[in-house]
């Protein structure tokens, strides 16, 4: 099994994650900005990645750390979907977090996302309900 490599984001992945927002199965929260990439490298509870697999870019895991717990949001490229990849991303972030004062990662699934509910799913992240916010997102978390 190939190696995942995490990189620190900059301003040259913006065009390459922006156009897989682009592909109708994403559900877009926001489009990746050059204001988003300076907010992220200063801000210490922020942390967002691009991951590749053998050169090539495969997705984009972003966390924030409030207190015990971490919001992540995660997107991986079209051509790399349904192939596992995205399970592996979250089994590193997962792992990354264990035994630390993390003790809760939260993330958002918009209600028709059920590639992505599969994937939480199967990692051991529960539904906090089964109604969407106003958004369309239904949070999943995982408790360590």
């Amino acid at each position: 099994m190939e190696t995942l490599i995490f990189h620190d984001i900059d301003m040259k992945h913006i065009a390459i994650i922006n156009s897989w927002y682009s592909n109708l199965d994403s559900f877009q929260v926001e489009k990746m900005t050059k204001e988003f990439i300076n907010y992220v490298v200063s801000n210490p509870n922020y942390d967002c990645w691009v991951i590749s697999n053998n050169n090539e870019l495969i997705g984009k895991v972003d966390i924030e750390i409030e207190e015990e717990k971490i919001y992540m949001s995660i997107i991986v490229c079209p051509n790399y979907r349904c192939k596992g990849y995205g399970k592996r991303i979250v089994q590193q972030i997962i792992t990354k977090y264990e035994n630390t004062a993390i003790k809760q990662i939260i993330t958002g699934v918009y209600q028709t996302n059920e590639a992505s509910k599969r994937l939480f799913l199967s990692v051991g992240f529960i539904p906090l309900t089964n109604v969407s916010d106003a958004d369309g997102f239904i949070n999943y978390v995982f408790n360590y």
